[in-house]
């Protein structure tokens, strides 16, 4: 059955999820339920400790249940890949100053909520989710690549290099309010002439602002601070490494987990 008639034949809030468009939109329900606790607690989370606690209580239920009711083979190691990965850079960005979350500490010696790095870890399950939906799919991986017996092409050679010069600049040149965004640009409009994207990769970036108004109201709730922001809180540089970052660099490195985790059932 195609992916269009699933979506016209199933109920979308179908329990248990069985087709893509259900699992995603079961995985933004218990986004949801973040988005409405930091809202209410948020602002008075940098006021007293207590309502971080609420915060990260309410969170640790939530994500219990969500791995109770929707968890689905692989979900674990998307999970832990988001909260390495998208947690230690998050933690890394707190320390060299790029932003600064509001919260008053649970755990002193984390300079974020602990809670929010575990967040990492369900925001890339919503991506697992997004790019299985098969609008965003394009074509599956083949372990055709010159390097690592397949594993390693050139492009993703090229995005790890330019991922780690994007966190290098950023960490240098964050105070200033236009050259970061500036550097970006041309960075990653080089890397879309260099390789252009696909169909699918242009897809996913033409669903990103739903994750910049997320993101937006995280700040608009009080939850972090960004430095010289241009829009919803944000500055330049932020909507240009999340356009590079989620359709071209995670959705290359997903696509290979799955492969792996694929083969290996």
């Amino acid at each position: 059955m195609s992916e269009k008639n699933e979506i016209n034949s199933q109920k979308l809030f179908a329990y248990p999820p069985k087709y893509p468009a259900q699992r995603l939109v079961w995985e933004l329900m218990f986004l949801f339920v973040i988005i409405i606790i930091v809202g209410i607690f948020g602002h008075l989370a940098s006021i007293d400790v207590i309502y971080t606690m609420i915060i990260s209580i309410i969170f640790g239920i939530n994500l219990i249940l969500r791995f109770y009711l929707i968890n689905e083979p692989g979900d674990w190691l998307f999970f832990l890949f988001g909260v390495l990965a998208g947690g230690g850079n998050d933690l890394l960005s707190m320390i060299k100053g790029v932003y600064s979350y509001t919260s008053i500490k649970i755990l002193p010696c984390l300079p974020l909520p602990f809670w929010m790095i575990l967040f990492w870890g369900q925001v890339f399950l919503i991506f697992r989710k997004v790019f299985n939906i098969k609008w965003f799919q394009g074509a599956e991986f083949q372990k055709t690549g010159p390097f690592l017996k397949g594993w390693l092409n050139v492009q993703l050679i090229v995005d790890l290099i330019i991922v780690v010069c994007l966190r290098l600049i950023i960490y240098n040149t964050f105070t200033d309010f236009w050259l970061p965004g500036i550097i970006y640009g041309v960075i990653i409009g080089a890397r879309f002439i260099i390789f252009h994207p696909k169909k699918n990769e242009l897809l996913i970036i033409a669903v990103l602002p739903y994750a910049f108004i997320f993101e937006g109201l995280m700040v608009a709730f009080g939850l972090y601070i960004y430095i010289n922001p241009i829009l919803l809180g944000m500055p330049l540089w932020l909507f240009l490494w999340w356009i590079f970052l989620v359709p071209l660099l995670l959705k290359e490195i997903f696509d290979r987990i799955e492969y792996s985790f694929k083969n290996k059932q």
